[in-house]
């Protein structure tokens, strides 16, 4: 026999666990509750007994069981005196304490409520919660509010901000509304959350804490009054219309002065990006994808003039918005700059090969486009970068020559000039800016594909060669996060038919240490692709896979922490030559985006040959 501690003997044991066994002993408990048996203790509660067992008590809560196992002297009475809650209400904490279970209504969930605040009982607290707030509605906001503050209720304090968010257009023409706590309204009415579907939504419903809406559509309103809720309006974002009516109707003072600098920056729409501040951003949490231009399929729905896409994650689909764009294009140069965005130069989709120096800038505020100047040059394959105040338009070409110019944008001037030329010229590359320095990667020059990095310092004003890349390409993607730039997808000649080839490596370039390494290879093809880094990832956005001759439908992600790719939720229809970014967007245009739907001649065909539809090389 072996001995104890002897080799093999760890191995002879094994250990059981009951999955039943929970059940069983509260099973168990309940049973001796309903025969009377055991009981230990008994809880007074407006003077009338509630027998319990002790140590299920303790094992339950921290109220019981700093009573009971704290070395108070309640841990030697037989009769407790519990105050500040009804019998009603202990009667339930005690059903769930024995069940887990609690049935609540609406004659008794308040004085659950605020037992279970008393006795500390989370999962109570947390469902009297969800129950009132199912329930809530204005008729009992005021009561709800009063509840929440008076027991420091964190969960029910939200729950009731979240229904007046949500609710605001009506809410605020009630008188419960006007009875509300000053702070908190003034809080809901400055929140990026609150559902309006425009700022005139805002003006009104600070009016209207103040004054009934009676008086505000028969004129009562004395402005000169100290209208506190007035505060929270983001006077530029209010049609310009309203504001000159009530520009109007002001006599000299602080307010007018408000609305007069909220008429000179709609007055001043090519300045309007150098004019930000917090009265002039959107109201918006809601950071989506918007992907601009491109080359479909014959037959897309979405290959119309004005339409974009839209994504956000928590849709699951990709959708569409329109808007007033003079013309269709695809490998536009995009930028963001101050929550607009810029399109600059790229190709226009025709039959021929024709590059642009038109430029535009969507505004988000109101899902508008205006003109700003033209490139003083074609520029088609370029990359876009921005700097500070500045925008950049990098390299490309214009179909007769390959370009190394770089042409600078000075929105304060709604000027183009030229600065710091490249080293060489280069099309099809791609750029980034990190840490406040461009970095342009790969491209090609003449039929020779390449792996050149380089970073432009503006304080320099020059540009310096950096380490080259791992595997030559053209047509990728470069982006930048966490401290690094991450160049992807593209294509390349590099086979023994010297024929064009999807590029699947990944490479992630160390700015710190000039040094290169490869990540995660790509799950697919995507040349021409868009790029957009949302919520600390990156997607890959559409592109043609020169392996296969077709363009993409498909979106991947990459999760640098984990390094791996994932699937992301494709577009409607295949699709090259995206220009994306990100952006916050306001409820009234995220309420605008509509479903892709592809019509019967663009669903029709797996495949879609692109190589001899819209030739990308001379």
């Amino acid at each position: 026999m072996a001995e104890a501690g002897a080799p093999g003997q760890a191995s002879r044991r094994r250990t059981y666990a009951s999955s039943a066994h929970v059940g069983v002993l509260m099973s168990g408990l309940r049973d001796l509750r309903r025969g009377g048996a055991l009981f230990d203790v008994v809880l007074l509660v407006e003077g009338r007994p509630i027998p319990a067992h002790r140590v299920l008590l303790a094992a339950a809560c921290d109220y019981f069981r700093g009573m009971f196992a704290g070395g108070l002297r309640e841990a030697q009475q037989a009769e407790i005196p519990v105050r500040g809650v009804t019998h009603v209400a202990m009667s339930k904490l005690l059903d769930f304490i024995y069940t887990s279970e609690v049935e609540l209504d609406l004659a008794c969930v308040q004085e659950v409520l605020v037992a279970a605040t008393l006795i500390q009982i989370e999962d109570v607290i947390r469902f009297c919660c969800d129950f009132l707030f199912s329930w809530l509605d204005e008729s009992n906001i005021l009561e709800v509010q009063k509840l929440a503050e008076m027991f420091g209720l964190q969960q029910l304090e939200a729950k009731v901000n979240l229904f007046i968010l949500q609710n605001i257009q009506s809410l605020s023409r009630t008188e419960a509304y006007r009875q509300l706590p000053a702070e908190k309204v003034l809080q809901v009415l400055s929140s990026e959350e609150l559902e309006v579907l425009g700022e005139n939504e805002v003006y009104e419903a600070a009016l209207h804490y103040h004054y009934s809406p009676e008086q505000v559509e028969t004129d009562q309103v004395r402005f000169q009054d100290n209208l506190r809720m007035l505060k929270a309006v983001r006077f530029c974002l209010m049609e310009k219309p309203a504001l000159e009516r009530l520009y109007g109707r002001l006599e000299p003072c602080p307010l007018k002065e408000s609305v007069a600098l909220a008429l000179r920056y709609h007055e001043q729409e090519l300045l309007q990006p150098m004019l930000q501040g917090p009265l002039s951003q959107p109201r918006s949490n809601a950071h989506c994808i918007l992907g601009f231009g491109g080359m479909y399929e014959s037959g897309s729905s979405a290959d119309s003039e004005g339409l974009f896409q839209v994504f956000r994650p928590s849709w699951g689909e990709w959708r569409t918005l329109g808007a007033v764009q003079s013309h269709h294009m695809s490998n536009q140069g995009v930028a963001v700059l101050n929550n607009f965005v810029y399109l600059v130069g790229g190709d226009k989709n025709t039959s021929s090969l024709y590059a642009e120096t038109r430029c535009w800038r969507y505004d988000p505020r109101h899902n508008s486009w205006c003109s700003i100047k033209p490139l003083q040059q074609q520029h088609a394959d370029h990359c876009l970068c921005v700097l500070g105040d500045h925008i950049y338009a990098i390299g490309g070409r214009d179909y007769r020559n390959e370009l190394e110019s770089v042409e600078r944008y000075d929105p304060h001037t709604n000027t183009w000039e030229y600065v710091a030329p490249l080293k060489r010229e280069v099309y099809a590359h791609a750029g980034a800016v990190l840490d406040g320095k461009m970095y342009v990667t790969c491209g090609r020059r003449g039929p020779v594909y390449l792996r050149e990095t380089y970073s432009f310092d503006p304080a320099a004003d020059q540009w310096v060669a950096c380490a080259d890349g791992p595997v030559e390409r053209a047509w990728h993607a470069a982006a930048a996060l966490n401290g690094r730039i991450y160049v992807i997808g593209g294509s390349n000649n590099n086979n023994e038919h010297e024929c064009r080839q999807d590029v699947l490596k990944v490479a992630c370039f160390h700015p710190a240490a000039d040094s290169w390494s490869l990540v995660s290879p790509l799950p697919a093809g995507h040349g021409e692709p868009g790029v957009a880094v949302l919520d600390g990832r990156i997607y890959i956005l559409g592109g043609r896979s020169h392996d296969k001759g077709s363009r993409m439908k498909h979106v991947h992600v990459y999760d640098a922490d984990a390094d791996r790719w994932e699937t992301g939720t494709p577009f409607g229809g295949r699709i090259s030559g995206l220009a994306a970014c990100v952006l916050p967007l306001s409820l009234a245009v995220i309420g605008q985006a509509e479903s892709w739907q592809q019509n019967a001649k663009g669903a029709a065909g797996e495949e879609v040959r692109v190589d001899s539809e819209y030739p990308r090389e001379e």
